[in-house]
């Protein structure tokens, strides 16, 4: 058979199939993974980007944002843990995924419960301290004591005073951030405490204390989700979160790239609290 012959043989079989051949799309390995585990509204952001190709590996996530964690006790050692999260909605593209995973976070492969007020989904981006859900164990030293002198009057004076003992991690700005002990079910949850040479503070009884940890309210040493002053107990939402924008930023909300700074203080504020919040570059006491 000549080659018009072979020509004209494949287009009749062509046809007899029904047309010319289908032509599929190749599979994002992204979009696969989370219509595989069911995680809701990231399939449709996929193909809505789907037309717009850019430069593989070359899209970064979020700018990246420093948490401050400082124990200003003089005479204790702090205790606490944190958790760091982004969501699966959150990311919008395969370079995305890849730049979060290329700066310490992983994806859960199962459900992760923080008591019953925090629940982080399959797929869910977690920043990996080696704890359940990326929990990272934070123990930080008593404050160190610091003298400062000064000239007056021809007489010399010397003032002391505690700096903080900080640790700071850098990350992609996440979802939310969370400090915290015992995973919360109510604002009587532990969000950290203090020891002395590894041993809790004792707790003397407190007139008026907080929840069942008698002394939580004074020299006691464990501190409740209620005493850290950003956190929301009605309705329970414990933790910081990413502004989602809009005319009013509330009081639990940081921007994208911002500093973030958990001061846990020796003494309470006016309304019992014994960590303060703040955020914005340079944040926090001394």
């Amino acid at each position: 058979m000549n080659s018009l012959g072979r020509i004209l043989l494949l287009l009749c079989v062509l046809a007899g199939l029904g047309g010319c051949p289908t032509t599929y799309a190749v599979r994002n390995p992204f979009l696969s993974y989370t219509e595989e585990y069911g995680v809701a509204g990231v399939a449709e952001r996929q193909q809505a980007d789907s037309g717009a190709q850019g430069a593989a590996g070359t899209e970064t996530f979020r700018r990246s944002l420093t948490i401050n964690l400082r124990n200003n006790h003089p005479d204790a050692e702090l205790n606490t843990s944190l958790v760091c999260w982004v969501s699966v909605s959150s990311v919008r593209t395969a370079e995305q995924q890849d730049a979060l995973l290329g700066d310490g976070y992983i994806q859960l492969t199962r459900e992760e419960r923080l008591g019953s007020a925090i629940v982080l989904p399959v797929g869910t981006y977690v920043y990996d301290g080696g704890g359940t859900a990326g929990a990272m164990a934070v123990f930080l030293d008593r404050a160190q004591a610091t003298e400062t002198g000064q000239q007056q009057g021809g007489q010399g004076t010397t003032t002391q005073t505690a700096a903080a003992t900080t640790t700071s991690l850098t990350m992609p700005t996440p979802d939310g951030i969370l400090v915290f002990v015992q995973p919360p079910v109510s604002c009587d949850s532990v969000a950290f405490y203090y020891t002395l040479n590894g041993i809790p503070l004792p707790a003397w009884p407190v007139a008026g204390s907080f929840g069942p940890y008698e002394g939580s309210s004074g020299s006691g040493p464990y501190k409740t989700l209620s005493q850290v002053d950003v956190y929301e107990c009605a309705p329970l939402r414990p933790g910081v979160y990413l502004s989602q924008g809009g005319t009013s930023r509330a009081k639990n909300d940081y921007i994208e790239g911002e500093d973030v700074t958990f001061d846990f203080l020796a003494e309470s504020d006016a309304s019992e609290n014994f960590c303060s919040v703040s955020f914005g570059s340079g944040s926090g006491t001394e």
